[in-house]
């Protein structure tokens, strides 16, 4: 009589692949990574991939250009240029990562630090 051992293999849910993938790319060190969570470096790779197909495209929004606003009166207390008065009218922008993932940036914002911590959070390279 001949005795089969089967394995059980774990059930990943989609947000732990997601970590796992997204520690991954963060340390650069993808064998490492696979090591530590107990898979094959292969399996990081394909989740990544599915992640990547599944994800919603990059497209082109509507933007409405409002004419100018009077500049707010700020505070004698507050100088202008400090960062961390905002008028009750600053610009804003909300950058959508997909997910609950979300950047919003009120007042003068610097493009490569929105570009930096948007890679960071996973949006585009």
């Amino acid at each position: 009589m001949e005795s089969e051992t089967y394995v059980r293999r774990r059930h990943w849910p989609l947000a732990e692949k997601r970590s796992v993938v997204e520690e991954a790319t963060a340390s650069g060190n993808v064998a490492a990574t696979a090591k530590r969570h107990g898979l094959q470096t292969q399996q990081i790779y394909r989740w990544r991939e599915r992640l990547d197909r599944d994800a919603v495209p990059a497209s082109f929004l509507p933007v409405t250009v409002s004419p100018d606003q009077p500049a707010a009166v700020l505070d004698q207390d507050h100088p202008k240029h400090d960062p961390a008065v905002v008028p009750d009218r600053a610009p804003r922008i909300e950058i959508v990562l997909g997910g609950d993932c979300r950047i919003i940036a009120e007042g003068s914002v610097d493009a490569e630090i929105l570009l930096r911590l948007a890679r960071g959070l996973g949006g585009p390279r």
